[in-house]
């Protein structure tokens, strides 16, 4: 029941002045409003820990019911040793193509045909292996005049097939570029070269001709242009676009080449590729000429930059 009391004041005139109580009451009932809060709180933190660590608990013994018992007493485990890991074919190793598909689409792409007979090596190893999913797509790109013509001499000896062949570089932007020509060999990008060719931005052009579903194999073969063309196609994601790619490493010299290869390779296996093996161009060109398979095409897991370096 709120109390009043009448003071006195000098004029005589008296007025009303409620009271509460006294203030230190009222600030301990606060404190202990909040005390008691945070006690809940806490004790209901602690609760729900310990529910949550029984609960992880329970599900670790199902999932691993040995996981309690001493390490001693596991077995060693022994990996099998009798193939080595680059040691499977480089082209179709995705197990789910049917072999009847109507919808996915078969490419070879070489960037940078010279005189074709990369083009000849890949028919002749894996066009039987790969016939009776569909028929086989090749595009070739050659901006050098002299290879140009020898590219188009191997177009006409694989009439059966489906083979467009570009007169144009494939490098960061369409248009035209810089580039040396040296007889034909080891033709080249080159910004201090007077001559200029057509160029295609590879990134996107692979990304305007292609799907997810496509199956691409390319081969890069583009005289010290793989590695910005790789960190462009890493950067706009169209990596993702490409199933084997088949590279051979150039400039090796530069200073900065080895760690941005590194880094490339290390962003093909971001994008779910893995390194296969490495050949040697004079190994599956005799390889061809006897007529072998490609399984007697010597493979090594090293690096060197006259290899060939193979992604899937």
């Amino acid at each position: 029941m709120q109390k009043s009391v009448s003071i006195d004041l000098s004029n005589g005139e008296s007025k009303t002045k409620p009271i509460f109580g006294s203030s230190s009451q009222s600030t301990s009932l606060i404190l202990n409003i909040l005390l008691g809060f945070v006690v809940c709180l806490f004790t209901f933190c602690f609760v729900r820990f310990i529910f949550q660590e029984k609960s992880v608990t329970v599900v670790e013994q199902v999932l691993m019911p040995d996981s309690g018992k001493s390490e001693q007493n596991e077995p060693s485990i022994n990996l099998p040793i009798s193939r080595n890991y680059y040691d499977y074919e480089q082209y179709l190793v995705n197990n789910t193509v049917r072999p009847i598909n109507r919808t996915r689409r078969y490419y070879y792409i070489d960037l940078g045909c010279f005189d074709g007979r990369d083009i000849d090596h890949f028919v002749h190893f894996h066009y039987n292996e790969i016939s009776h999913y569909g028929p086989l797509n090749i595009i070739a790109f050659e901006p050098d005049p002299i290879n140009l013509s020898a590219c188009k001499i191997s177009q006409q000896k694989h009439s059966n097939l489906n083979m467009t062949v570009h007169d144009a570089a494939v490098w960061l932007e369409d248009g035209k570029t810089r580039y040396a020509i040296e007889k034909g060999q080891r033709s080249k990008i080159d910004a201090d070269s007077a001559l200029y060719v057509k160029s295609v931005d590879f990134s996107k052009w692979l990304s305007r001709t292609f799907t997810i579903d496509d199956f691409v194999y390319v081969k890069f073969t583009v005289e010290g242009a793989e590695i910005p063309i790789l960190e462009r196609m890493v950067y706009d994601g169209t990596l993702a676009l490409i199933d084997n790619m088949e590279i051979e490493w150039n400039d090796a010299l530069a200073p900065d080449f080895e760690p941005r290869r590194v880094v490339l390779e290390c962003m093909f296996d971001n994008f779910g590729m893995d390194f296969l093996y490495m050949t040697n161009p004079v190994d599956s060109r005799h390889a061809y000429n006897v007529k072998d398979s490609f399984s007697a095409v010597p493979k090594d897991k090293g690096w060197s930059v006259s290899q060939l370096f193979s992604v899937y």
